[in-house]
């Protein structure tokens, strides 16, 4: 499967990818160290991108899911904080 990076914008956040509710988010000028935002019904969760570390809780399987596309798309992901201004 080829996976599309999404930039859609939602409020404060930018939807970097999408899957069974749940989306993957960056904040625009965000504190370090590099992570994203798990977000859905329930669901608020940091995951630091180089490290896997996680803050929050979520169902396993869920968590899972995301890691792995993280780990997949490493370098897209530190790109796109870059680009959307996340300080360093």
């Amino acid at each position: 499967d080829v996976v599309k990076l999404l930039h859609y914008n939602h409020g404060m956040d930018s939807a970097i990818y999408r899957f069974k509710g749940f989306r993957i988010a960056l904040f625009y000028g965000d504190h370090p160290p590099p992570h994203v935002h798990l977000l859905g019904p329930g669901v608020k969760v940091l995951i630091e991108v180089e490290s896997a570390k996680v803050k929050g809780r979520c169902d396993p399987k869920t968590l899972a899911e995301a890691r792995a596309w993280i780990a997949a798309h490493q370098a897209e992901v530190m790109e796109i904080w870059q680009q959307r201004g996340a300080k360093r």
